[in-house]
């Protein structure tokens, strides 16, 4: 063997600890995640999960002389999360929606007195699961 050759219990050792390192790592993602969460949530005993769930995204603009506008985001399909927390012990109780508004754009209307603005914002579900 040359001198920076592993022997082979050394290069097993690297691989077992890249594969607790690759387990960590999914650990930690699923305990994130809302299923994670909601697992989480019935070990520690509670009756009643609730999130809310980022549906779409509006993103407002000003341009002089052709007024506010906003463009909208491709609405996202929440029902695979839904799936995966009630496969956690959960049943959906409740879902709501709201619009959040995470900021404003305005500016002086062109040629003309006022203003334009135009908001970006957020659709949010909201989900209420209660212990199957």
């Amino acid at each position: 063997m040359g001198l920076f050759s592993s022997t082979p219990e050394e290069k097993a050792a690297k691989e077992q600890e890249r594969a607790d390192r690759a387990r960590q790592l999914a650990d930690a993602e699923f305990a994130a995640s809302p299923a994670g969460q909601a697992r989480a949530a019935k070990a520690a005993g509670r009756t009643i999960f609730q999130i809310d769930i980022p549906l779409s995204q509006t993103v407002g603009m000003t341009v002089a002389m052709m007024g506010a506008y906003a463009r909208t985001s491709a609405t996202k399909d929440s029902s695979g999360v839904i799936q995966a927390i009630e496969s956690e012990g959960w049943r959906l109780e409740h879902a709501g929606y709201v619009y959040r508004v995470t900021g404003s754009v305005s500016r002086d209307k062109f040629m003309s007195s006022g203003q334009q603005e135009a908001v970006h914002g957020e659709t949010l579900g909201i989900y209420i699961f209660r212990a199957a």
